[in-house]
């Protein structure tokens, strides 16, 4: 069940505002219950991060409880005062920043990309390692490989387990977009086009990059840029 749900203000004569009298934006999303029957995690950060959020309409929402669950694609709102869990609708949301993750700030942003393992286009949400004339996104992708079996109190319980396959995307000025799931320089050459190709081995080359790590291909992008 689908429902809009109006964030923090106050109730004036039946309409929800703010403090400061200005419309705030809704949030619209559904009850979240968690996948159940899993073994291991299946969220990107374990515990609840002040957020901001930039809607598709350009609004923005800030100082919101999420977590970005991996497994499922998709961004999860907790209401503290309830409380409750809703997972929010993703075409409305353009972008998402977790303010303070491990000391960092962490973005993740609403793209439109056709997958190697999907069929056709579709919505998803990605982390910006770097952005700006070349871009670079990783899809923080967790897959179901196999069960195991534990016993409980004397039952036998069967979980699936997670497996993370992140995919890495590379975006072009010409809006070419590659997509990668090791970070290898092979991997990386081999789908590149040839006028850039040639740059990124003299790059790697004289900057020597091993490209073994997000690390190395965060310095090597910023290089081409």
């Amino acid at each position: 069940m689908y429902f809009i749900i109006s964030l923090s203000g106050s109730v004036i004569s039946g309409q929800t505002i703010n403090l400061d009298s200005i419309f705030e934006p809704k949030l619209s999303g559904e009850i979240y219950k968690k996948t159940t029957g899993i073994a291991g995690n299946q969220f990107f950060n374990d515990d609840w991060a002040e957020s901001d959020i930039k809607l598709s309409t350009g609004e923005l929402v800030f100082n919101k409880l999420l977590k970005y669950n991996e497994l499922l694609d998709e961004v999860i709102w907790l209401q503290p005062d309830i409380p409750r869990q809703i997972k929010l609708e993703k075409y409305l949301i353009d972008e998402f920043c977790f303010k303070n993750y491990k000391g960092e700030s962490v973005r993740f942003k609403r793209i439109q990309i056709k997958l190697p393992q999907i069929t056709d286009s579709t919505d998803i949400f990605v982390e910006v390692l770097f952005e700006k004339t070349i871009s670079l996104y990783v899809f923080r992708n967790i897959r179901i490989n196999g069960n195991i079996k534990r016993v409980e109190n004397g039952i036998l319980y069967s979980y699936d387990t997670l497996v993370p396959q992140p995919v890495y995307i590379l975006k072009l000025p010409e809006g070419k977009t590659i997509s990668f799931k090791k970070i290898k320089r092979s991997v990386l050459l081999k789908d590149l086009p040839g006028e850039y190709k040639s740059i990124v081995k003299k790059i790697i080359q004289e900057n020597n990059l091993s490209i073994q790590s997000e690390k190395d291909l965060i310095k090597l992008v910023g290089l081409i840029n």
